[in-house]
């Protein structure tokens, strides 16, 4: 991967990320030079995130600062690393008892398809009504079984009428069946969010709406596109042609590893 590309992926994490967390009702973003801070107010560690952007930005201080700041607003959290730009983080934080979550790859596809995929049986709409928002969060809600009410803060009406948040819905037999999110940002268009109903997997879903999703992605002016996957989901987005250019972990102060597993 040329450098040129891998500048504008490692601009476009804290892009989306800023774009996404000050779109959630009550979240902020804030980008200094040697890290960033999301906060959702919602109670899910990975929506309250401290991210070191540089090795300066590592250190017992921000540490102290990050724990003082969201324990003063009652919320969980965890240390974000990206690790080309933190090789020695998972090490610190060991040290320092920070439980790891495991790693994310992050993986970029070059070019994107110009072009939908061919009409089929699948179709796909983009979300653009407030029945529309409700019937995503009722497909998030079952997919990832976030809560109705984190999830009327994450989405809010308000995205309906944003220029680089978008939603999308996956029909089958008129059923929506599979939902993703696409946020685009220099010139980079992300894919969210992705994820089908148990009972219709292996059917061909996600691949013809993250198919889609890029399509979209391209009309919209990005050149490129990135996902964060799963263990499982990789070999998925390896046959979409992504591939592996950094990865992303999380790691949780010692004492919500217990508050995650009691809820």
């Amino acid at each position: 991967m040329d450098s040129a590309l891998r500048t504008r992926l490692e601009k476009h994490i804290i892009s989306a990320q800023a774009k996404i967390f000050r779109s959630i009702v009550g979240g902020s973003f804030e980008v200094l030079p040697d890290w960033a801070r999301g906060y959702s107010g919602l109670q899910i560690p990975t929506f309250n995130v401290f991210m070191p952007r540089r090795p300066a930005g590592l250190n017992d201080e921000t540490l102290a600062d990050t724990a003082a700041f969201f324990s003063s607003r009652n919320v969980v959290y965890a240390v974000e690393l990206v690790h080309d730009q933190m090789p020695f983080g998972p090490d610190f934080l060991a040290e320092r008892r920070y439980v790891a979550l495991p790693p994310q790859p992050a993986m970029a596809l070059r070019r994107l398809p110009a072009e939908p995929p061919p009409p089929s049986e699948i179709s796909i709409t983009a979300v653009a009504t407030v029945p529309g928002l409700t019937a995503f969060c009722s497909l998030q809600n079952a997919v990832f079984d976030f809560s109705f009410q984190d999830l009327r803060r994450l989405f809010p009406v308000a995205q309906l009428k944003d220029n680089k948040i978008y939603h999308y819905l996956a029909f089958l037999n008129e059923q929506p069946v599979a939902a993703g999110s696409l946020v685009c940002a220099e010139g980079v268009g992300s894919v969210w969010n992705l994820g089908t109903l148990d009972q219709f997997r292996r059917l061909g879903v996600a691949s013809y709406l993250l198919r889609y999703i890029l399509s979209e992605a391209a009309q919209k002016e990005c050149s490129a596109a990135m996902v964060y996957s799963s263990a499982q989901a990789y070999k998925f987005f390896s046959r979409m042609g992504f591939e592996i250019f950094t990865q992303r972990q999380w790691f949780l102060p010692q004492n919500i590893e217990y508050e995650v597993e009691d809820s």
